[in-house]
């Protein structure tokens, strides 16, 4: 009776993740295509303000927060202490500019 009742659970939960499959690949799918989207943003160079829609360079002079070096280059990275910035302040409204 114990070894019926283990083959069905593991059947049970068999079938869920089966049935749950395609549901997940395309939610990853969807997620995927969103993130290579905000790439593209990222390769352009600019990230416009979503309060102000005034164009934010990523290649200027910038400070990092955690070790306060200040060098060109892109906001986004500290050369120093290898920090990845996922947000900054516009340049023009002083609104926090999310990137990733």
């Amino acid at each position: 009776m114990s070894l019926e009742r283990s083959l069905f659970r593991w059947s049970f939960w068999a079938l869920v993740y089966l049935l749950a499959a395609p549901i997940y690949i395309v939610k990853w799918l969807l997620g995927i295509r969103k993130l290579l989207g905000r790439f593209d943003v990222v390769r352009s160079g600019v990230i416009p303000c979503p309060h102000c829609k005034r164009k934010n360079s990523l290649n200027t002079l910038a400070s990092c927060r955690r070790c306060g070096t200040t060098e060109f280059g892109s906001r986004l990275f500290c050369t120093n202490c290898h920090q990845v910035m996922k947000a900054f302040a516009c340049d023009f409204c002083s609104a926090t500019v999310r990137v990733l």
